[in-house]
């Protein structure tokens, strides 16, 4: 009989025992299950977008810059998606080139902005007129009269582009030169000086600087290093000096300069 009971005994404490073991596992489950709770609660309460800081715009309003990004106060900043919010720009805002977006915490979005600050007036082959950035992007259209006033491209010719996308052309070796030519001068702080790029002959490729000089640049060979050497070149000009300076030889690392008459 004691046997029996002494048996029944353990079987209850072991009972027991493993009924205090699910109770501390579900105790536990139910305090994680709070936590986690709280934390998503606490972000979706205090990580409020408050303040969109713009920087790098001269183009388009800071106003301009927010809408188009879609980014709103009072959305959650841990779960902006930035990767839209560029693509947005990007879409909606043309002379934007890049964008980066990063957050400031506890509640600030920070936009950085690139823009094309030069742009080139260039025919179509319609006789439409539209301004190009120097990453070949079609940025708006303008009136074919306004095509001298502005800094412009002569012998290409592109086909009826879409805002904001890349432009093509019927003469594709005539528009590679040209990107060629501005991409080597972006960055350089010459870009903003040119007037003319003339691709009518691929292999005798001239630019205007100003009105002061006519530069001559050939073909697209070694056009990184001639850029480099017109650099050179112009660091040692007097600002009131004018006239052609001719590169066709650059690579010869000879370079003359005819003063105008």
């Amino acid at each position: 009989m004691r046997t029996k009971q002494s048996k029944a005994n353990r079987e209850a404490r072991a009972a027991g025992k493993a009924r205090q073991v699910r109770s501390s596992a579900l105790g536990k489950l139910i305090i994680m299950l709070a936590v986690v709770a709280a934390i998503v609660f606490g972000v979706a309460i205090f990580f409020k977008v408050n303040t969109i800081e713009i920087q790098g715009n001269t183009v388009y309003s800071a106003d301009q810059i927010i809408e188009a990004s879609q980014i709103q106060q009072g959305d959650n900043l841990l779960t902006v998606n930035k990767a839209l919010a560029v693509g947005n720009i990007k879409a909606a805002l043309p002379y934007v080139e890049d964008v980066s977006i990063a957050r400031s915490l506890p509640d600030g979005i920070i936009i950085q902005v690139r823009e094309s600050v030069v742009s080139f007036a260039v025919m179509t082959d319609t006789n439409a007129c539209w301004l190009v950035g120097p990453s070949g992007k079609a940025l708006e259209r303008i009136e074919p009269a306004a095509f001298n006033e502005n800094p412009h491209i002569n012998g290409l010719l592109i086909s009826t582009p879409t805002e904001g996308e890349a432009v093509s052309s019927p003469t594709p070796t005539a528009l590679a030169a040209a990107l060629d030519v501005m991409k080597e001068l972006d960055g350089t702080g010459l870009l903003e000086h040119i007037r003319v790029i003339d691709v009518e002959k691929e292999y005798d490729m001239s630019i205007w600087y100003d009105e002061r000089y006519e530069i001559k640049l050939g073909g697209t060979d070694e056009l990184a290093y001639k850029i480099r050497y017109l650099c050179s070149i112009l660091d040692q000009l007097s600002e009131f000096q004018a006239g052609t300076i001719d590169l066709t030889q650059a690579a010869q690392k000879r370079a003359t300069f005819q003063p105008a008459a």
